[in-house]
C-alpha cells in the first residue's frame, strides 16, 4: 500500500451540469422508490420508531460524513438519496470508510475529491480484489474522470456488489471444494514469499501454488493433482470465479492474489530484501525476455537465471536453479504440470521458496498483452484471454467456467445439507 502524501489539491467546485444531472438523477431514483418509501416508514411507525435517522460515516479524509438511513425495513440506506439531493453528498467522490476497503494510510490526507460520494473507486477495487499500489493515484484519476466514466462507475460497482458481495465474515484462511488457501491481502502474501526460511522457522524449499476455476477443475479429475494442492505450504485465491464460490460458501475474500498482480510487488521486495528470483518456463527466450523486462523496471532486483519450459531432464533443471543461488523460483509450466514440478522437485531445490505462476511470463516479456482495467475491475480478465487466444483458451473457458459454475451449485447445495 501505498504511504506517500501529496499535495493538498484544491476542491474544485461542482459544475452546474454536474449538479443538475445529479438533484434529477437523485430525483428519479427517489420517485421510483416512494413504495418502498412509504413501506419502510410505515413499519417503522408500526415500531414506534421514528423512520429516519442519521448515521455519522467517515470519509478518508476522516471528515464525519453524516447520512439518513432508515429505521425500519429493506434497503435502508437508500435514505441517502436524500442527502444526494440535498446536496451533502455526492454519488461519485470522496471514499468512505467501509469494511474489507484499503485506504492509503496517510496522516492528515486530502483527497482529491472534493465532497464524499455514495460510490468510489477504491470500493470498486475491492469489490473484485484488486490489490491497490497507489489509492491516491486512483483518486485523482476518478476526481478528473468525465461524468460519463462516473456513471459507468456506479454500474460497476453496483454489478460487482451483486456479483461478488455479500455481507459475511473475512477468515484469514479456509477452504474452498476442500482445497485451502491464504485469505490475505497482496502484501502479506508477497511477505510471505519473500522472507527468509529462517525468519518463518521452516526449513526446506515451501511451495505456493494459485487457486482458480481452472486449477479447481483440473484438481476434480487429478489425484495427484489434488493432493498437491492439498498438501502445499500456501495457497492463493485467484480470479473472480473463485470470489464467486466463497460468496455461495459464505465468506469474503480479501485481495485477489493472482500472480500478474502479485509480481510487481514481489521483484519491488526482493530488491529492498535482495532476494533473487529464478524464471521457469515458457516457450524459449520468452522468460529471458521477461527477466530483462523486469530488471529493468525494478533496480536491484536479481535474476538469478532463466530456462525455458520445454525439457525432460528435471535433473539438469534443478542443478541450474541451484547453481543460480537463485532465492525464489517462479514455475510457469502450465496446469497441472507445473504444480506436479514443484511437489516432485522441491525437496532437492535450494531455494525458499517455489511459485507456480501459470502464463505469467507472457505479460511480462510483452508476448501478450493484459486485459483493460475496466475488465480487471468487473472480473473480466479470463473474456479478454479468450478472445486472445481462442482456440488455446476454449477448453479452459468455454467448457471449463459452466463446469466451475455446477461444481459452485453443488458446493451451496452440501452446504446447506440438501
Amino acid at each position: 500500500m501505498s504511504t506517500y502524501l501529496t499535495k493538498h489539491s484544491s476542491h474544485a467546485s461542482e459544475s452546474g451540469a454536474r449538479k443538475a444531472l445529479r438533484v434529477s438523477a437523485a430525483l428519479v431514483l427517489a420517485t421510483v422508490l416512494v413504495p418502498l418509501f412509504c413501506f419502510n416508514s410505515l413499519a417503522a411507525l408500526i415500531c414506534f420508531k421514528a423512520p429516519l435517522r442519521r448515521q455519522t460515516w467517515i470519509d478518508v479524509s476522516a471528515q464525519p460524513v453524516s447520512l439518513l438511513g432508515w429505521q425500519v425495513g429493506v434497503f435502508k440506506r437508500s435514505a441517502a438519496l436524500l442527502n444526494v439531493v440535498s446536496g451533502r453528498i455526492r454519488f461519485v467522490g470522496n471514499p468512505l470508510l467501509r469494511d474489507g476497503v484499503s485506504m492509503p494510510r496517510v496522516a492528515r490526507l486530502h483527497s482529491p475529491c472534493g465532497q464524499p460520494g455514495l460510490f468510489d473507486c477504491l470500493w470498486l477495487h475491492s469489490l473484485t480484489g484488486l490489490s491497490v499500489d497507489k489509492p491516491l493515484a486512483l483518486l485523482h484519476a476518478q476526481h478528473n474522470q468525465s461524468l460519463f466514466a462516473d456513471i459507468l462507475l456506479v454500474f460497476k460497482v453496483l454489478l460487482c456488489l451483486g456479483l461478488y458481495r455479500k455481507p459475511t465474515s473475512t477468515p484469514s484462511s479456509s477452504e474452498l471444494f476442500g482445497i485451502p488457501f491464504s485469505n490475505t491481502r497482496m502484501q502479506v502474501a508477497v511477505d510471505w514469499v519473500v522472507k527468509d526460511s529462517a525468519e518463518t522457522d521452516t526449513q526446506g524449499c515451501q511451495s505456493a501454488y494459485y487457486i482458480n476455476v481452472n486449477s479447481v477443475n483440473l484438481s476434480a479429475g487429478n489425484a495427484q493433482l489434488y493432493q498437491v494442492l492439498q498438501n502445499s505450504d500456501r495457497n492463493f485465491i485467484d480470479g473472480s470465479g473463485m470470489r464467486i464460490a466463497a460468496r455461495k460458501a459464505g465468506m469474503n475474500l480479501a485481495d485477489n492474489n493472482n500472480g500478474t498482480d502479485m509480481l510487481p510487488g514481489l521483484c519491488q521486495a526482493a530488491a529492498e530484501n535482495q532476494r533473487s528470483l529464478f524464471l521457469l518456463g515458457a516457450q524459449p527466450g520468452v522468460a529471458h525476455k521477461a527477466a530483462a523486462n523486469l530488471s529493468q523496471q525494478y533496480p536491484g532486483l536479481r535474476i538469478a537465471g532463466a530456462h525455458h519450459g520445454y525439457f525432460d531432464d528435471d535433473e539438469h533443471v534443478v542443478d541450474c536453479i541451484n547453481q543460480s543461488g537463485a532465492d525464489i523460483v517462479l514455475v510457469a509450466l502450465g496446469s497441472p504440470r507445473q504444480e506436479l514440478w514443484i511437489d516432485n522437485n522441491k525437496h532437492k531445490l535450494q531455494a525458499q521458496c517455489a511459485l507456480a505462476v501459470g502464463g505469467l511470463f507472457d505479460f511480462f516479456s510483452g508476448k501478450i498483452a493484459r486485459a483493460p482495467m475496466w475488465m480487471r475491475e468487473l472480473g473480466l480478465e479470463w473474456v479478454w484471454r479468450l478472445i486472445q487466444e481462442p482456440k488455446a483458451k476454449f477448453n479452459r473457458y468455454v467448457l471449463g467456467n459452466p463446469i466451475f459454475l455446477f461444481r459452485v451449485y453443488v458446493l451451496q447445495q452440501a452446504l446447506r445439507g440438501l
